[in-house]
């Protein structure tokens, strides 16, 4: 009996000295490096620049080739007006007339051109909370602490701090090795099909090949794991797919004294339940860097859990599923977006219909996920239709072995304190995908510390941003872009 015991305490030993050794595996010391002192710069300017760009009410929609395009011209004025010396010295070109290409010419032709991207529109505002914002979502307020209105995270931030870091380095003589692209599509809010798309065919008719682009993405987290209270910048290497689905069902009209055990929108409700309960597998490929990368900085449980997903895999997944933003990591999603049937309260609907958005996580093809749905429904009475122009497979995930790479993680670790650096797959879509055909190296970052309160400002009420943070928005594309203008990669 007593060597059985012996037997049984000598396997878990080496057993928990299994786990241990391979969770020490994930203990690799980041290396610091020196951080550069920030640049003075004159924030409420800068903030005042935005509020210019705010007040524009370029509004992208499905219905975008019907409107009214001055917002835009408007916008393409003001740049013009707040940047003198950038078009002093940047050639500018309209692409597809509303979006812009500066490029600014570098003293070494034989290095490919770099490209930092951003957007010209913005999603609507929703009238029905228009009360709700504390200033008018389109008042480009500013006081003490924010600036305020759509765009102000998504992204006309990021577009003027680009422009005003340009601005800054020509004023200081600065002239880059490689030359510099600067690119602004007007309509990355419904797919960029007609503005950076565009970019980067007239691009690639000039035969030209990029070494990087920076595009947004990613941002700077404060608490992105339970536990874990210290600030991560996650790079994005790739971005989800994208998939719109409609699900429809046909029922009998008649008087609803009578109906059927179910009418066309009861069937299409239990379609949606369906899908929202039956999510696609979950799968860990996407997050391990970031256990990778924290290591020894994650609470011990979680390092065991990450180093030996083996053996704890199931009980990982349920932990990230309680963070949306986490479960958005390890899984491709699903979103009810739309629904629509029905005529009157007294009358039963001939038809129904909802729209599904899904966002594919690599690996998850267009094909993949229609399947599963189609499964997972088992309802000949539900149609499945793929909406026309609402589907893409995920984008190609870039390398994070390269100097361009690297370049971004040094100027990120410089500008930011040594913040811990992480790739990752951006959930969103971007412009960045439609340069992957010129470019083998496309990353996307937004240098901007997110907190947690912040997040359901994009695309929500009350967007804005610190005036503080917009200022080291301008501090850390001033870095990047000195690395890699001088970069020989």
């Amino acid at each position: 009996m007593f060597s059985w015991i012996l037997f049984v305490l000598i396997v878990i030993v080496f057993f928990t000295a299994f786990l241990l050794i391979r969770t020490l595996s994930l203990h690799r010391r980041e290396q610091n490096v020196e951080p550069v002192e920030n640049i003075k710069l004159d924030n409420q300017l800068i903030a005042r620049h935005l509020s210019d760009t705010i007040r524009c009410q370029t509004i992208s929609n499905q219905e975008i080739s019907e409107k009214d395009f001055s917002p835009w011209l408007q916008l393409h004025d003001i740049l013009k007006k707040n940047y003198p010396l950038l078009n002093k010295t940047l050639t500018k070109q309209e692409i597809n007339r509303y979006s812009l290409l500066y490029k600014w010419p570098g003293k070494n032709s034989t290095l490919k051109p770099i490209l930092f991207a951003a957007h010209l529109d913005v999603v609507p505002a929703d009238k029905d909370t228009g009360k709700q914002w504390t200033h008018p979502s389109f008042s480009g307020e500013v006081d003490r602490e924010f600036v305020w209105g759509r765009g102000a995270l998504d992204m006309k931030n990021h577009l003027v701090a680009l422009m005003e870091a340009v601005e800054f380095l020509v004023r200081e003589g600065y002239s880059p090795k490689r030359t510099i692209y600067l690119a602004f599509g007007h309509d990355e809010e419904i797919y960029g099909l007609e503005g950076a798309l565009k970019i980067s065919q007239w691009l690639e008719k000039q035969g030209i090949k990029l070494g990087a682009v920076l595009d947004e993405g990613g941002n700077i987290s404060q608490e992105i794991l339970k536990g874990v209270d210290f600030p991560v910048a996650a790079v994005s290497a790739g971005e989800k797919g994208f998939l719109t689905l409609n699900v429809s069902a046909h029922g009998k009209p008649g008087h609803s004294s009578a109906p059927p055990r179910q009418t066309a929108i009861s069937i299409i409700a239990r379609a949606l339940a369906l899908i929202a309960d039956n999510p696609m597998p979950a799968k860990l490929d996407a997050i391990t860097p970031l256990f990778q990368s924290a290591g020894a900085q994650l609470p011990l449980l979680w390092q065991v859990m990450s180093a030996n997903t083996w053996l704890f895999k199931g009980i990982l997944v349920k932990q990230l599923e309680k963070s949306t933003l986490l479960n958005a990591q390890i899984r491709t999603t699903s979103a009810a977006t739309m629904i629509s049937g029905g005529v009157k309260d007294n009358v039963m609907p001939a038809f129904a219909q909802a729209k599904v958005n899904f966002r594919l996580l690599p690996g998850d093809t267009v094909e993949k996920v229609i399947a599963h749905v189609k499964k997972t429904v088992a309802d000949p009475r539900v149609e499945l239709e793929l909406e026309e122009g609402r589907g893409w497979e995920s984008s190609l995930i870039s390398p994070i072995d390269a100097p361009a790479y690297y370049t971004l993680e040094l100027a990120i670790k410089q500008v930011f304190n040594n913040i811990l650096v992480t790739p990752s797959i951006f959930r969103g879509a971007t412009d960045a995908r439609h340069y992957e055909k010129i470019c083998k190296y496309v990353y996307r970052f937004t240098p901007l510390l997110t907190l947690p309160e912040d997040a359901a400002r994009v695309h929500g009420i009350d967007e804005r941003i610190r005036i503080k943070d917009l200022g080291q928005m301008v501090n850390f594309f001033i870095r990047i872009i000195r690395l890699w203008g001088e970069a020989e990669f």
